[in-house]
């Protein structure tokens, strides 16, 4: 027994006795247990960072193309929001277009009115002038009206055929001189002779001036105006019947003449020194009805004032 406890001369001289080597193997043992544990846990490590990896690759993915989206998505929105900003310029310009329109529906409609008024004015002259011939029939003292005019308030715009050459005074009988002042005239144009007639007017040579108008009347070169200067003539010789009938044709043929003030104006005297108060007043009401701006309207309102203060 004694011999086996005894140390052997390797041992002595590694100076490691059994019960250490065995220690030392046992040790070894766990050591390697220990790193194939950790090689393992290290192998799984690894394969949990490449899964991991994985996923962060995916999420990556996703994100990226959830990017991708939300940049279409603000593509789309500011595409959107630069089309309602556009519809609503368009609105607001439509809205303005509406408002003009408006006020232009408003300004015609005040428009339509004063032509309405207009021509309800208008009517009611026609209705004065075309009144005038039996006017003038009633109030007639012994002479039948303007030469060549009829006195029907039916009439219209008469032809040249209708219009005869006035019949000769006195002194063209006398004279004789109608037909070689008839030949002259046809020497002449129509312009020519309105420039003579004025001209004669003018001079206050009314006889010569009103055969040159006569003239005019009867080869219908402004009839109207031709007319209204020989009822002008007439009123200036106090042949105021005459006159009336001149004035009735040529507002007739053209009642939106610039002379028609003056035209009713004189009429309205006309009238009044036939004697005929009715008519008279009947005037001056159109008168300032139809031409309240004008200097015989102005007049005729304060005649009509004076008379009803009176």
């Amino acid at each position: 027994m004694s011999l086996a406890a005894e140390p052997s001369a390797f041992e002595l001289q590694s100076g490691a006795t059994k019960k250490e080597l065995k220690n030392l193997q046992t040790t070894n043992k766990n050591l390697e247990n220990l790193a194939i544990d950790y090689s393992a846990r290290i192998q799984v490590l690894e394969q949990s960072k490449d899964g991991l990896q994985s996923v962060l690759d995916g999420q990556a993915l996703r994100i990226k193309s959830l990017l991708d989206t939300v940049g279409r998505q603000e593509t789309k929105i500011q595409a959107l929001q630069s089309s309602l900003d556009y519809q609503n310029e368009t609105i607001k310009q439509q809205q303005a277009t509406i408002e003009n329109l408006q006020k232009s529906i408003g300004q015609n409609a005040a428009l339509i009115e004063q032509i309405d008024s207009k021509l309800k004015d208008l009517a009611k002259l026609n209705e004065d002038i075309l009144g005038i011939s039996s006017a003038m029939d009633s109030g007639a003292k012994g002479g039948s009206g303007a030469p060549g005019l009829s006195s029907t308030s039916s009439e219209t715009k008469p032809s040249p055929s209708k219009i005869d050459s006035p019949k000769k005074t006195d002194k063209q009988q006398a004279s004789g001189k109608t037909n070689s002042a008839d030949r002259s005239f046809k020497e002449l144009s129509n312009k020519e002779i309105l420039d003579e007639a004025r001209k004669l007017y003018r001079e206050k040579n009314l006889a010569e001036s009103k055969k040159r108008y006569e003239w005019l009347v009867k080869n219908n070169y402004k009839a109207a105006s031709s007319l209204y200067m020989i009822g002008e003539i007439e009123y200036q010789r106090s042949k105021f019947q005459e006159a009336i009938g001149y004035y009735k044709k040529s507002a007739s043929l053209d009642d939106k003449a610039s002379y028609m003030p003056i035209l009713l104006w004189h009429t309205a005297w006309a009238f009044r020194y036939s004697k005929d108060m009715d008519n008279y007043n009947k005037f001056l009401d159109s008168l300032i009805r139809l031409y309240p701006e004008s200097e015989q309207g102005k007049k005729a309102k304060d005649l009509r004032k004076s008379k009803t203060k009176g």
